[in-house]
C-alpha cells in the first residue's frame, strides 16, 4: 500500500507541523497571555514561553508514546495494509475527513446557526483567568494539549509519516522533538517581538490576536480536507479494482 507517509514524507512533516504551530494551544493562547499578561514586558514574554515550553514537551512525549505503541504494530501488522480491504476501508476514511471538513469550515458552521468562534472566546477567558501565575499556566497548557488531542489529525498524519519512513523509534523522537519546535516556533517568535518593544507591540500582537481566532478553525477545516484527499486518492484506485475485479475473495 502506498500511503499518505510515502507521498509526504520529510516535507509533509514540516508542513504538518506548520499547521498545528497555528491551533488554538500553541499560537491563540500564547498571543492571548502576551496581550492581558500582567507586568514587564520580559516577565509577560517568560511566562508565556513557559507555557509554550510545557504544551511542547507534552505533545513531544505524546507524539513518542504513539510512535513506540505504533512501530510494533506496523512491524507486526504492517504486511496486512496491502490487502484490498484496508484499502477500501482507507478511500472511505480519507472521503469521510473530506466530508468533514466542508461541515468543519466556519462559514458552515455559521450556517447551521453555531459560532465558529465560541471555542477561541472560552480559551481567551481561560488564559486571561491564567496569566501571571505560573502554576495555572502550566495546567492550562496541560489542559490545551490534552482537549486538543482529541482533535488532532495533523498529528496523527505526522505519526504516520514518521512510522511509514522506518526510523526507528530513537530517531522518531528527536525528528518530533524538532516537529513540536516548529510548532511552537511562531509563539517564540512573538514572545521575542514583545521582549524586545515590550507595549510598542501592541497594535501588532492585537492584529495577530484577530488573525488567530478568526483562521483557527478554517486552518483545521484545511488540514483534515487535505488529509483526507490525499488519502483518498492514494487508495481509491486499488479499492475501485478490488470491487470491480472480482468483488470478495
Amino acid at each position: 500500500m502506498e500511503s499518505l507517509p510515502d507521498a509526504a514524507g520529510p516535507l509533509g512533516l514540516v508542513l504538518l507541523a506548520l499547521v498545528d504551530s497555528t491551533s488554538m494551544g500553541t499560537l491563540v493562547i500564547p498571543v492571548i497571555l502576551l496581550v492581558v499578561g500582567r507586568g514587564g514586558a520580559l516577565r509577560v514574554a517568560g511566562r508565556t514561553l513557559l507555557y509554550l515550553a510545557v504544551i511542547g514537551v507534552f505533545y513531544l512525549l505524546l507524539g513518542i508514546a504513539l510512535l513506540a505503541g505504533l512501530l510494533p504494530l506496523l512491524d507486526a501488522f504492517g504486511h496486512l495494509l496491502a490487502a484490498p480491504q484496508v484499502m477500501l476501508v482507507a478511500a472511505v476514511i480519507g472521503v469521510l475527513l473530506v466530508i468533514w471538513s466542508f461541515r468543519l469550515d466556519p462559514k458552515a458552521v455559521a450556517k447551521r446557526g453555531g459560532d465558529p468562534e465560541a471555542s477561541a472566546r472560552r480559551w481567551t477567558s481561560r488564559a486571561r483567568r491564567a496569566s501571571g501565575r505560573p502554576s495555572l499556566l502550566i495546567t492550562l497548557a496541560l489542559a490545551a494539549g490534552l482537549i486538543e488531542a482529541a482533535s488532532m489529525i495533523p498529528y496523527l498524519a505526522a505519526m504516520g509519516i514518521l512510522a511509514d519512513m522506518e526510523v526507528g523509534l530513537a530517531r522518531g523522537a528527536l525528528i518530533l522533538a524538532g516537529y513540536c519546535a516548529v510548532m511552537i516556533l511562531p509563539g517564540a517568535v512573538l514572545c521575542g517581538v514583545r521582549a524586545l518593544l515590550g507595549g510598542r507591540a501592541d497594535a501588532a500582537l492585537d492584529r495577530v490576536h484577530d488573525w488567530a481566532v478568526k483562521h483557527v478553525t478554517s486552518a483545521f477545516s484545511w488540514a483534515v480536507g487535505i488529509i483526507g484527499a490525499l488519502i483518498a486518492l492514494q487508495t481509491v484506485g486499488p479499492a475501485l479494482a478490488w470491487l470491480t475485479g472480482g468483488g470478495v475473495s
